[in-house]
């Protein structure tokens, strides 16, 4: 919620570099952030405090990775739900806790998510808890020619 009204104006080089230092490592302190960008640690605060009100810094996270656990077979699952099978396909992709992340898309399909399992079965058997109500095609991940990034601000 912008209760500062501070993104009103389009950011500037500094809310820029502070997001890029924190979204590269999110347990920099704010020192570090200040001595980077060779400002005083109250104003990287102010900053960052401004930011977050404002909607522009949502939260702090850990990346893992999922073959560190077992889970070595990533897909992107494209679906379509049938007539009025709509909520009852939102409620299965949002309660099947091998989603880990899922979009609402324009055209043909109207879901896609990003599964992560143990194994091709595995798998598969998410893909038919789909089926009973959307057409389900899923791609196996590959590789990560480009890593999840910040967009250009």
């Amino acid at each position: 919620m912008n209760r500062s009204l501070y993104l009103v104006r389009p950011l500037d080089h500094i809310d820029r570099a502070i997001i890029a230092a924190l979204y590269e490592d999110g347990r920099r302190t704010i020192k570090d952030v200040a001595e980077l960008l060779k400002m005083s640690s109250p104003r990287i605060t102010a900053r960052i405090d401004k930011l977050k009100d404002a909607g522009a810094i949502k939260g702090y996270t850990v990346v893992v990775d999922p073959g560190a656990f077992g889970l070595n077979v990533a897909a992107y699952v494209r679906m379509n739900a049938m007539p009025g099978q709509l909520p009852k396909l939102e409620k299965l992709i949002g309660d099947a806790p091998e989603v880990v992340e899922s979009y609402q898309i324009t055209g043909e399909d109207c879901f896609l998510a990003k599964v992560v399992v143990g194994d091709a079965h595995q798998l598969k058997t998410v893909v038919d808890r789909f089926r009973t109500c959307a057409s389900a095609d899923p791609a196996i991940i590959l590789s990560s020619p480009v890593p999840m990034r910040l967009p250009k601000l």
